[in-house]
């Protein structure tokens, strides 16, 4: 049992180490939506801290609203209220799987979020 879930950890580290940043992002989405189903408050904040971290203020205007919408998110679920963050990590994950599928693989390698 432990082994398997050592390769199972050893598999999720190089499956991780191997996406692009729009893939890990999207990566991040699906752990917040999983933790919200689960209203789970405790990750699913974990990952609205990530998705903070990994904003890049260079292009601050999209970063701003970003950051004020996780924010928004971090707020109803202390609350909660699990379904408002849920709509919008779907949202926000339907959007960058939008991005992911118009975008040359190339392009994507090098992006900087």
């Amino acid at each position: 049992m432990i082994a398997t879930r050592k390769m199972s950890s050893v598999y999720l580290e190089q499956e991780i180490m191997t996406l692009n940043p729009v893939q890990l992002l999207i990566k991040a989405y699906d752990a917040g939506i999983a933790a919200c189903n689960r209203k789970d408050e405790a990750k699913t904040s974990t990952v609205l801290v990530e998705l903070i971290d990994s904003l890049n203020f260079d292009y601050a205007e999209i970063s701003n609203s970003l950051f004020r919408l996780y924010e928004y998110c971090m707020r109803e679920v202390k609350r909660g209220n699990f379904d408002t963050t849920l709509k919008i990590l779907k949202e926000l994950r339907d959007t960058w799987i939008q991005v992911q599928d118009s975008v040359q693989p190339e392009a994507l390698q090098s992006c900087s979020l």
